[in-house]
């Protein structure tokens, strides 16, 4: 693809949208001397660029605290000062995550990248949840545009058990995440399986996240009820919108 191509192509747009709305929240809340967390996937690493670059040329000290292990590795190669949750004693100034699909109501569900668990216990140890996210992860309910289900986070003795009783309590499929890399399923930083919901109908949301922690064996939900503070969403046009809860 020459550069003409690239700089159209639909992907190239979306990341460049990416960008816009991570800098905006980046430039609307950080601050010196702050403990932020840092959530996981690909926007991820334009918001880690963005506090580096204002570290670094307003010489402020900011501790950065990861929901991953691919979120480790981005603090430290950009020479950011990492610090662990189990080692913080006071409440975060603010956590940077994104999202699969944000709803009109605000809900979300995350946990395509299998970090869910980390990111939910990172996220609600902040006073204010931040997240970037571009415009075609926005949708007027869950499905309409992820079609990776909802996530489950389970112990790996059970995750056959909590298949049987998802499909059985809410309908769909409740599938077992395998591997890409190698056989075998997915595990996750903290050595779990993933099933991935794909529902069938649409439900109250809240309701479905209270009775899935109910099941024996299931860990955490990918679905983040009403979470964010603030949902910073960059557009193909270059502009940059930014949801609050009513």
């Amino acid at each position: 693809m020459n550069s003409t191509n690239r700089h159209n192509s639909v992907d190239y747009k979306k990341d460049v949208a990416r960008k816009q709305a991570a800098y905006a929240a980046v430039d609307e809340h950080l601050q010196n001397c702050q403990t932020i967390g840092i959530g996981s996937g690909r926007t991820m690493v334009h918001v880690i660029d963005r506090i580096s670059e204002l570290i670094r040329q307003r010489g402020w000290s900011v501790r950065c605290i990861p929901t991953s292990y691919q979120a480790k590795q981005l603090i430290l190669e950009r020479g950011l000062r990492l610090f662990e949750l189990e080692h913080c004693d006071e409440e975060l100034d603010w956590s940077a995550d994104s999202a699969d699909e944000i709803d009109a109501e605000l809900n979300m569900i995350k946990g395509g990248g299998g970090c869910l668990l980390q990111e939910k216990i990172v996220d609600t140890a902040a006073g204010t949840l931040v997240i970037v996210c571009d415009e075609s992860k926005y949708s007027s309910q869950f499905g309409q545009k992820w079609k990776g289900g909802i996530p489950l986070e389970v112990v790996p003795m059970a995750w056959s058990l909590v298949k049987r009783r998802v499909e059985s309590q809410f309908g769909g499929k409740a599938l077992l995440r395998e591997s890409l890399g190698k056989l075998g399923p997915v595990v996750t930083d903290n050595g779990n399986f993933l099933l991935d919901w794909h529902f069938e109908q649409q439900h109250s949301w809240e309701e479905v996240d209270f009775q899935l922690h109910q099941m024996p064996g299931v860990i955490e939900t990918g679905l983040f009820i009403q979470a964010a503070s603030k949902i910073y969403v960059g557009k193909l046009d270059g502009s940059v919108s930014r949801l609050v809860l009513k």
